[in-house]
């Protein structure tokens, strides 16, 4: 994150050791820290010092979170607040995302690598935000042909802050609010995509050389850029809906009926960016008839971590990577859906503990470790099935799962 050093933190917390050790890891980093030991003095402080974000605990004497939470949204909508919340917090954490706050940190902080990410999220979306309000100032000068075109942007922009919000509530009670940020990603690289086009186009209308085919090659962008976006945003609200069970060992409540073939093809169009310019292919093979009474976020997410894991680990060093899907129905209502890659393959070691939570081969360079162990999590507990995983070195992956086309009703 550049430019650390212009930014002020207000750090509201009764602990003297959590204030203490957040300040002194954030000061390290660059940022200009004040602090409050209660809500009361913690409001006084913002009112005076205008931060730049705010960190805040719920359960504090004096004025508690949630009514600092409100006096500051009262001021401003758009800083950025993070909630601090103890384990036991939970249902005053979800209630304080609902009345605005953007995140959450669960204490006592085990790992400080955590707050900073955080800080480095809010601080990356609240920059988007006010990049996204002058560039809906400018789409409103633009060519009167565009309008319907722009509408349209605008409203997906507002769907994926609104998505985004949604991801931090998914995080809180499933544990894994870093899953959502690949199709919130491809939505911001999407809108940043249209963004470069639409000042392309301008320019070329200030010029006077503006011609009907670039119109029209316009048009097709917006078209095919806002399905992506809404794909991303609405795929974002099914993935929390599931994690938010799987995390607790519970079923989730929204299934729906699907056509599996076309829900994975929307898939696949929705994670396009990440590959597009890539020489690797993704090839299908399912049959047409497949209807489901199941949990397509479930899938959205297996798909998303396997392909992803595909691209960074499996074909590294690779220029032509091939990923193929097989899907059928075998006797006894069974579905077998078979995810194969032509990649680096695994050693024995990493094919042992590839299921197991936190194990990365990229500590230290983004990676958790935690997608391989979602996916185990949602095959075997939302799908009711199983998952097997064949590998060795050079000779790419093979994972095989199986679950019951029908289930039961708890």
């Amino acid at each position: 994150m550049d430019d650390t050093a212009t930014k002020k933190i207000l750090v509201i917390d009764d602990e003297v050791y959590i204030r203490d050790s957040v300040i002194g890891f954030l000061e390290d980093f660059g940022f200009e820290v004040i602090d409050a030991e209660n809500g009361k003095i913690g409001l006084e402080r913002f009112e005076k010092d205008k931060p730049d974000l705010v960190l805040c605990d719920l359960r504090m004497p004096e004025m508690d979170g949630l009514e600092v939470l409100a006096k500051v949204r009262q001021q401003s909508s758009k800083i950025p607040i993070i909630i601090v919340s103890g384990a036991g917090n939970i249902s005053d954490t979800v209630e304080a995302l609902r009345l605005g706050a953007w995140d959450y940190i669960i204490k006592p902080i085990q790992d400080m690598n955590v707050l900073y990410h955080a800080v480095s999220k809010a601080f990356e979306r609240a920059e988007f935000i006010l990049e996204k309000n002058q560039y809906q100032k400018d789409l409103e000068k633009a060519n009167v042909e565009l309008k319907i075109s722009l509408e349209t942007l605008e409203r997906t922009q507002n769907q994926l802050v609104q998505s985004e919000k949604m991801a931090a509530l998914g995080g809180l009670v499933a544990g894994v609010a870093h899953e959502i940020n690949t199709p919130v990603g491809v939505g911001v690289t999407a809108a940043s995509f249209l963004d470069t086009k639409t000042t392309e186009l301008k320019k070329t209308y200030s010029s006077g050389e503006l011609k009907k085919s670039d119109l029209e090659s316009y048009f097709k962008t917006v078209e095919e850029v806002s399905h992506s976006i809404l794909i991303n945003m609405e795929r974002a609200a099914e993935l929390i809906s599931s994690f938010k069970q799987v995390a607790v060992d519970q079923s989730s409540e929204n299934r729906r009926r699907f056509n599996l073939k076309e829900y994975i093809n929307e898939i696949l169009l929705s994670l396009r960016p990440r590959y597009k310019n890539t020489s690797h292919k993704i090839q299908v093979n399912c049959e047409e008839n497949i209807e489901l009474n199941s949990f397509p976020g479930a899938f959205s997410q297996i798909l998303n971590n396997m392909i992803m894991n595909s691209l960074i680990h499996g074909f590294k060093g690779l220029e032509n990577g091939i990923i193929q899907l097989d899907i059928m129905r075998q006797k006894d209502a069974v579905i077998q859906f078979v995810y194969k890659d032509n990649g680096n393959g695994m050693t024995p070691e990493q094919k042992e503990r590839i299921f197991d939570p936190f194990y990365t081969t990229m500590r230290g360079k983004g990676g958790t470790g935690l997608g391989m162990s979602i996916v185990f999590n949602i095959v075997t507990q939302t799908l009711k099935g199983s998952i097997d995983c064949e590998s060795s070195l050079n000779k790419g992956v093979c994972f095989t799962m199986k679950f019951p086309e029908f289930w039961e009703e708890s």
